[in-house]
């Protein structure tokens, strides 16, 4: 309860003033990607109950042949979670979405003083160790994004094993099995994570229990687990393999790894020269309470030490450097030779499992090395507050590294927070969604902002929550090979897209576009003026409708 109480306490502050608007606005970094994730958490809902169809494909993008949506970032797990709070909550799909967004940090502090309760036994060991592995830039950062804001579901996952082995029921094996399962469809990046954690402690635990500290295992727990996660992966994996997509391209893993001299600088003493790799720092209190942990922690330490730098040497990426090599985040990376650098075991693991060739960012997988350095902390507390004994000394000591992480965490996410941004739905939309009959509707301009990765299509498929007819892309981070972005389509006829009733252009948008995004547009304006009408203007938003629409050439959803 202690834990949890603070837990809502810190996420109150840290999401602050977001609770006061669930309704109309969202936490919005520039990239769009809190629109998209509302898409997700609707399509959940509209699929499951309005459409009764397969949420994992949908044709709503891509229209007409639509797109697999099973290794998009769906967060599957957390949309089927919102369901309740969508048909319970004034506001539906976007307050669902943000009451996700302001749990989170709630939910970090209990799942990581979950398990360090259940490493130390101490409540207030537990406590500091949940502030110091769930407080930090990243956990700040990931707001918008639910796929990358549910780093809690990997502590659950590491309690339930921890608990699995202490109490040797097999009830707690389906628990740890149903966490996983639930931590994969939410997010498949930290499911590695935990996997790799539970891999390590699997393998330490039949090969060197001692030396790494471990406590005897459960074996036929173990294998349980390990055997029915198998079958539910393996066939995962199948499925994968089964649906070509384009993975991204190699030097974008390198243009997104992380640097070791950024996981350890206090970015507040040193900032980087890119603003963004604040982020990749691992925590001044859980950093400063490391050295503790080594001295007075149990055993233990030693297998929580080397999780810790397993998952931030995967952080690295394929090559490990000391200092990234790029100038500049904006725009595509340069090219890089494959080479430059120190082979790290990220390399290895792109090399014998195929579906990380699918993840773009190895700067990623600090997540998971900021909750084993928050059980980390945890034992070292403990530790000291056992040798100190009980008494005001022990209450002090408590006390100090309470504050020495609190004081830590307001470091180093100061300025990290994305701005609030309003997030109506344009009332230019009421002539779509007025009209009962389905049709698919063109967006301009297409592609990424010029300045950066925000994708437009992830703001028009918010808009789609709204007037509900198809659009033509969409941001989908695990896209078939043979479907095409509208930026890369030549529209010469409308003819040719029979089934397109509408078309919207947002003005205002168009001079952060790419120039190819801009002469589209300017093509489309001169189309317009034979085969469209203007029926609606809100500002800088201007909605078309077809001449050329052909309503039979439309297929049901």
């Amino acid at each position: 309860m202690l834990a949890l109480g603070v837990g809502l306490v810190t996420a109150a502050v840290i999401t602050f003033p977001l609770p006061l608007h669930l309704g109309s606005a969202v936490l919005e970094d520039g990239t769009f990607d809190a629109y998209q994730f509302v898409w997700n958490i609707w399509w959940v809902r509209e699929s499951l109950l309005g459409l009764h169809r397969n949420p994992f494909f949908t044709s709503y993008l891509f229209y007409p042949d639509g797109v697999p949506l099973l290794f998009h970032t769906f967060s599957f797990s957390l949309g089927l979670a919102s369901v309740p709070l969508q048909l319970a909550l004034p506001g539906g799909a976007l307050t669902a979405h943000n009451v996700l967004v302001v749990a989170a940090p709630a939910l970090a502090v209990l799942a990581l003083a979950l398990l360090a309760h259940e490493l130390t036994g101490d409540p207030w060991a537990a406590l500091v160790g949940g502030l110091a592995g769930a407080v930090t830039g990243t956990t700040v950062w990931y707001l918008p994004v639910l796929y990358l804001d549910c780093a809690y579901l990997i502590a659950f996952v590491l309690w339930a094993w921890w608990r699995l082995h202490r109490l040797a029921r097999p009830r707690d094996v389906v628990l740890a099995l149903g966490l996983l399962l639930v931590l994969v469809f939410a997010s498949q990046e930290y499911a590695l994570m935990a996997l790799a954690i539970l891999g390590l402690d699997s393998f330490a635990s039949l090969v060197a229990p001692r030396a790494f500290g471990l406590p005897p295992r459960w074996r036929a727990g173990l294998v349980a687990f390990w055997g029915l996660a198998a079958l539910a992966l393996g066939a995962l994996a199948l499925v994968a393999m089964r649906a070509p997509a384009t993975p991204p391209p190699a030097n974008m893993v390198l243009f997104f790894s992380a640097f070791a001299a950024g996981l350890v600088t206090p970015p507040w003493v040193v900032p980087p020269v890119i603003p963004f790799w604040r982020v990749l720092y691992l925590g001044t209190g859980a950093l400063a309470l490391a050295p503790i942990a080594l001295v007075w922690g149990r055993p233990t330490v030693r297998f929580w030490l080397a999780a810790a730098a397993l998952l931030s040497l995967m952080a690295l990426g394929p090559y490990m450097r000391w200092q990234y090599p790029f100038p500049t985040l904006q725009g595509p990376p340069p090219r890089l030779s494959l080479g430059h650098g120190f082979p790290g075991p990220y390399l290895l693991a792109l090399k014998v499992l195929p579906l990380f060739r699918f993840f773009r960012a190895p700067y990623r997988w600090t997540v998971g090395a900021e909750v084993a350095l928050g059980a980390l902390a945890a034992l070292g507390v403990a530790g000291a507050r056992a040798r100190i004994g009980p008494g005001s000394v022990r209450a002090i000591a408590t006390a100090a590294a309470l504050a020495l992480v609190i004081g830590g965490a307001v470091l180093d996410v100061r300025g990290l927070r994305a701005p609030l941004t309003e997030a109506a739905v344009p009332a230019a939309y009421g002539t779509l969604s007025a009209d009962p009959q389905p049709a698919a509707v063109l967006e301009l301009p297409s592609g990424l902002r010029a300045s950066g990765f925000a994708a437009f299509s992830s703001l028009y498929m918010y808009y789609q929550t709204g007037h509900r007819k198809y659009l033509l892309e969409g941001t989908v981070s695990r896209l078939p090979p043979d479907r095409r972005l509208v930026v890369q389509r030549a529209i010469g006829d409308f003819a040719a897209l029979p089934y397109v009733k509408w078309v919207v252009l947002h003005r205002d948008l168009v001079p952060e576009s790419s120039l190819g995004a801009q002469r589209q547009v300017e093509e489309v304006d001169r189309l317009l003026v034979s085969e469209g009408e203007l029926v609606a203007r809100d500002g800088a938003i201007d909605v078309y409708r077809l001449r050329t629409f052909r309503p039979e050439t439309v297929l049901a959803p």
